[in-house]
């Protein structure tokens, strides 16, 4: 997304974003599909096709790209059972339930503050 903030509304492949971030264009395809999906990103298919933004850089936040590639929590809290016998093992479930969802408002927050036109201004060249 960052590449495609860079060249500023120019059409990019999906072999040409994956080129750029060292992947493979098929994991490219799937984020692409998904950011489609969602309407952040136009596909035009053909010779001449690529992708590019429906709305400016400076609109789409960290978050949003997050929210749409990822769909689950930063981190993610044990599901076991706890020992029945152990005051602390019984109480660990919401304790860390409480931690995560704390620093997931946090970083959803921070990431939130952060446009992708503010990630292409930093590219240097």
């Amino acid at each position: 997304m960052t590449i495609l903030a860079y060249h500023k509304g120019e059409l990019m492949t999906s072999d040409e974003l994956a080129s750029s971030v060292r992947t493979n264009p098929t994991v490219v395809r799937r984020l692409v599909s998904k950011l489609v999906e969602a309407g952040m990103l136009d596909s035009f298919k053909g010779k001449s096709g690529g992708v590019k933004f429906t709305k400016a850089a400076k609109e789409i936040s960290l978050k949003d790209i997050y929210m749409v590639v990822s769909g689950k929590p930063l981190i993610n809290t044990s599901e076991k059972e706890p020992y029945k016998a152990c005051a602390v093992s019984c109480s660990m479930g919401k304790l860390m339930d409480d931690v995560a969802k704390g620093l997931e408002c946090q970083s959803m927050k921070y990431l939130s503050s952060i446009s992708l036109s503010d990630l292409a201004s930093k590219v240097t060249k």
